[in-house]
């Protein structure tokens, strides 16, 4: 017999419905905090949508595409060790789209590689950026947006600036 919210709402100091990237990390932060929280979702898979769905032996994966550095030192501070290190880097991703279709595996040295011989972007440029975004810190007090960005590293390459916001 299902239960309703009501039956349960004075067992838990908090209720979360839906259990996306959100509801799952505030969830957490809570219960790590002491609260007892009921985490609900209608969906037979959890993480909203941040999951796959499988069609004719294929896996679509339909999230988070990149997990920047940002993100992993995030799993350190609000998860814990064991989730941070289980984090597992795919290779061989496939970009298919009008402006342009490749294969990577995802990294700063391959990006750098792609860049320079697919999308014909000199080398020193392309260290110069990279080594400004590994300066930058999500929490500072950035005047720069992620466009002014590009354009100040890629002026005009929509092609470039697709292939960065992609992941």
């Amino acid at each position: 017999m299902p239960v309703t919210l009501e039956q349960v709402k004075d067992s838990y100091d908090i209720i979360i419905i839906g259990s996306g990237l959100g509801g799952l990390t505030t969830a957490n932060r809570l219960a790590y905090c002491g609260h007892k929280v009921l985490l609900v979702e209608h969906h037979h898979r959890l993480g909203g949508l941040a999951t796959w769905f499988k069609r004719k032996g294929h896996i679509f994966d339909i999230s988070l595409h990149g997990f920047p550095y940002g993100m992993v030192k995030t799993c350190k501070k609000y998860w814990n060790k064991e989730i941070m290190q289980s984090i597992v880097q795919l290779r061989n991703i496939v970009f298919d789209n009008p402006q342009f279709s490749i294969k990577t595996t995802f990294d700063t040295q391959d990006f750098t590689n792609l860049l320079n011989s697919h999308f014909k972007i000199d080398r020193t440029t392309i260290d110069s950026f990279f080594a400004t975004v590994s300066r930058m810190n999500f929490y500072d007090d950035q005047q720069m947006t992620t466009r002014e960005l590009f354009e100040k590293f890629f002026p005009g390459r929509t092609d470039v600036h697709r292939l960065l916001m992609e992941p």
